[in-house]
């Protein structure tokens, strides 16, 4: 059966993250360049795929800044065979991340000319205004159409995105591409897996808001450490994030100082025993220490016979500190 191939490489780099358009072009002026030995002009292309001459244009210079073809004096060409090896099945694919690190740019004219085509482009421009209550200027407007055109995101998704950012105070460039470029690494690429991407980080910010609070930490940005603990005991089966306050009192009044550190061994033990209450923390104390310390009953009167003092008696409030830490050293030895 006779045909032509599309490279593993190709469909790699761009079959996922370009736009259905940009790819129908390119299948379409390799298959008469199979079929006929020559590249067809822009008029060709724009004629048989029923789209505009400046469109044509537009998306063959775009596979041209690619590498995927070549601009000549007389219209364009494929790259020789010698210019792109064949690439080896067994060798490591190039991250995705390294091959998108190089954002394309475009001038306002073809910025213009696809939203003139493509309602959905127009519509994002309008909802991106809407969104961040602006008036989007040259730079904005490359960003978003990059967002579809470089990184494959749908319209909807971006919307998602910079609301969002909206959400969280941040709309500068550099993070809104930041998030853009995550969720395209992600394959966040319909409305639903991104409402429940969405979700999923305002749950986040919503935990490390709560534990901020009861830590005290209000005039700081957390560290990517602190994030990381944060992270932990928020998917740490069995620990009810209740005991934070809990374990913050025990860290303080042991160390002298917020330990985050000590606060994990502390909410780790609790989880491996299934403590859920600050009540079950005290009555396992209690239990550790061979039961809860009884009031002393008043005692004879001193005499000759038994007025000593008692070298043995017990400091308990010691002894609490040297049980917890013994606690929390074999639960560290056993896992």
């Amino acid at each position: 059966m006779d045909g032509f191939l599309v490279s593993y490489e190709f469909a790699e780099k761009y079959i996922r993250f370009s736009n259905p358009e940009y790819i129908q072009v390119y299948l379409y002026v390799s298959y008469k360049k199979e079929k006929d030995g020559k590249v067809h002009t822009i008029q060709q292309v724009a004629t048989e795929l029923d789209i505009s001459c400046e469109h044509a244009a537009f998306v063959l210079d775009f596979w041209v800044s690619r590498g995927e073809l070549r601009k000549t004096k007389t219209g364009y060409s494929f790259p020789e065979p010698e210019a792109k090896p064949a690439p080896q099945r067994n060798a490591k694919p190039e991250p995705v991340a390294l091959r998108r690190q190089s954002r394309p740019s475009y001038t306002m004219a073809e910025i213009d000319t696809v939203a003139t085509r493509n309602k959905a482009i127009s519509g994002l421009f309008y909802q991106a205004e809407t969104v961040l209550q602006k008036v989007l200027t040259q730079s904005d407007m490359e960003m978003l159409y990059s967002f579809v055109d470089w990184l494959g995101l749908p319209v909807e998704v971006i919307t998602m995105l910079l609301s969002y950012g909206v959400k969280r105070g941040k709309t500068g460039r550099r993070y809104l591409e930041t998030v853009a470029m995550d969720w395209a690494e992600r394959g966040i690429d319909t409305f639903e897996a991104a409402e429940a991407h969405v979700m999923e980080l305002e749950e986040r910010d919503s935990t490390e808001r709560k534990i901020c609070s009861i830590l005290g930490i209000f005039d700081r940005a957390l560290t990517a450490t602190e994030k990381k603990y944060i992270k932990q005991w928020a998917e740490m089966p069995g620990l009810s994030l209740d005991l934070v306050p809990v374990a913050y009192d025990r860290t303080v009044s042991r160390t002298g100082k917020l330990s985050w550190s000590y606060m994990n061994k502390i909410l780790k033990s609790w989880a491996e025993e299934g403590l859920t209450t600050e009540k079950q923390v005290l009555e396992s104390e209690e239990a550790y220490r061979g039961g809860p310390s009884k009031k002393a009953e008043p005692g004879p009167k001193p005499s000759r016979l038994n007025n000593y003092s008692d070298t043995n008696s017990v400091d308990y409030d010691v002894l609490e500190e040297q049980l917890l830490d013994l606690m929390l050293d074999d639960g560290m030895e056993t896992r």
